[in-house]
């Protein structure tokens, strides 16, 4: 989470695992039935990473998704809006942390005036580095980890990430429902493409 005292330099950030499979929390069947099948893609260990930014005053800027391979397949076209990285443990590392300070918090709107901030974080490791902290020395940001001060700083995790993980449910409730899937040899469906994924983020 980041918090700036401007209302449009102020920025809220989290991240966010995200499920290949993410089936409803509820099911319709008649009264009775003691077995109820849910489609699925029997991938609902696998997952993704997400990390989110809006300015205080609503302005959302490019999520970064983090996908678990070693590197991004050079067929497969994202959305431009969508930051996308490959990372073999799907884990927002020192290196992805430094690209974000610099594609994402270094282009956010009023940036260019380069005013002292305030960046409000989680107590992770990949958070805590020095070069991270001399990057934020260098944008004149200042770090900030506050202990037990989550339902105050953390505006994402108070407001933010509920709609937008139940946003992201409902995209793969209308793709998984879709019956022109591909399947592969013992009948599953095929776990979403990263492509399609992002889409879902894109659209939540």
């Amino acid at each position: 989470m980041v918090h700036h005292q401007s209302e449009e330099d102020g920025k809220f950030s989290d991240e966010r695992a995200i499920y290949l499979d993410m089936p409803p929390n509820y099911a319709l069947e008649k009264k009775g039935v003691k077995e109820v099948l849910l489609k699925t893609t029997g991938c609902k260990r696998l997952r993704l990473t997400v990390m989110l930014t809006a300015t205080a005053n609503g302005r959302k800027l490019p999520p970064l998704l983090i996908l678990k391979r070693k590197t991004l397949l050079k067929s497969e076209a994202f959305l431009k809006d969508i930051i996308v990285r490959a990372q073999e443990k799907e884990w927002m590392t020192e290196e992805l942390m430094l690209e974000w300070l610099k594609i994402v918090w270094g282009h956010r709107p009023r940036a260019f005036l380069n005013q002292p901030s305030m960046f409000v974080l989680d107590a992770v490791k990949g958070h805590l580095t020095d070069s991270m902290k001399n990057q934020l020395h260098k944008m004149k940001t200042e770090l900030v980890i506050p202990g037990g001060m989550t339902s105050v700083w953390q505006s994402m995790d108070v407001s933010i990430n509920k709609p937008f993980k139940d946003r992201l449910r409902q995209q793969y409730l209308t793709w998984i429902a879709d019956p022109a899937h591909e399947l592969t040899e013992t009948g599953k469906i095929k776990r979403a493409a990263p492509s399609e994924v992002a889409r879902w983020v894109s659209a939540a």
